[in-house]
């Protein structure tokens, strides 16, 4: 069975372009400045592609995540944001463990 073939678990095709429809007309993820709020920035840590996923990393970003929120919802502007750390050292000694390339 094709994966086109299970549209009719979820539609995605009709679903993807409506919800993105209303996300541009709301305006929904639209960034604003607003030099009156005071300024949180929020960085956990970046990701890096090439090490192996586990429990930390979901703890890490999740209370990222929540803590951004957090001070949003008190008033804050907050820059969060994420990036992709490939470059560092820790995704090269990773992917020599692993036997990949870096960019992997």
């Amino acid at each position: 069975m094709a994966l086109d073939d299970r549209h009719d678990r979820y539609p995605f095709r009709e679903l993807e372009v409506k919800w993105q429809r209303v996300w541009e007309e709301s305006k929904q993820f639209k960034a604003t400045e607003d030099p009156t709020r005071p300024k949180f920035y929020c960085l956990e840590m970046f990701p890096y592609p090439s090490g192996r996923i586990h429990m930390g990393h979901v703890r890490v970003y999740a209370i990222g995540d929540l803590l951004a929120r957090f001070k949003w919802m008190r008033g804050l502007t907050v820059p969060h944001a994420m990036g992709c750390g490939a470059f560092g050292v820790t995704a090269e000694n990773a992917a020599v463990e692993n036997g990949v390339h870096a960019a992997a």
